[in-house]
């Protein structure tokens, strides 16, 4: 009964994710889901989470039903090979996890005002969501937990850093949404994906 009450409450929340910049649209041949992008600079960025399925990606409470909702939740060991190196084999072909300069570019990109949290960290108000980021919650590093979901997104960066893995959390915060760079992500946690299109 939790899970499902949650659930709705995501659904709900993310009702509220519009924008108003035009999208395209396109198919994973992979595995045949449908999926839209919009344009923020010169960058396409998906605007659906991802849901392509592997040894590393997991369903939110293991339901399959918050996947098709809020797109699978992933690892760092989903991107990287066993020596460490990047990959980029979960997203469609012609696309890629972005770096963490590539979201900062799409962050500025979505005319943010810029404020500090209580521990220096830069916060990214934005009062529209132009890329339709989704509070799909996330897989906590110890186990098989997970929280958040209706509250908070949190987004892949293909960057690892010397505290673990940057990412990008996203809440609503008044009439708009809050960005915040984590650089110190544990590499266990399983989190949202959206893929940039290969220039």
């Amino acid at each position: 009964m939790r899970s499902f009450i949650i659930g709705l409450l995501g659904i709900l929340f993310l009702c509220g994710f519009t924008s108003t910049l035009p999208t395209s649209k396109f198919q994973d041949n992979r595995d045949g889901v449908r999926y839209t992008a919009v344009t923020i600079g010169d960058k396409q960025v998906m605007t659906n989470n991802l849901q392509f399925q592997n040894e590393f990606s997991y369903c939110y409470d293991n339901l399959e039903r918050y996947c098709k909702h809020f797109g699978k939740l992933y690892d760092f060991r989903t991107m990287v090979d066993p020596e460490g190196n990047i990959k980029n084999d979960i997203c469609p072909k012609d696309w890629h996890i972005p770096t963490l300069e590539e979201w900062e570019y799409l962050i500025s990109g979505m005319k943010p005002t810029i404020t500090r949290g209580k521990h220096g960290e830069r916060i990214y108000h934005v009062s529209e969501n132009y890329a339709q980021l989704q509070f799909g919650g996330f897989r906590s590093h110890q186990g098989g937990f997970y929280f958040n979901m209706g509250k908070e997104g949190h987004y892949m960066t293909a960057t690892a850093t010397d505290d673990g893995w940057a990412t990008i959390k996203v809440r609503r915060q008044g009439d708009g949404y809050n960005l915040t760079i984590i650089k110190d992500t544990d590499e266990d946690r399983a989190i949202s994906c959206r893929c940039v299109q290969n220039k």
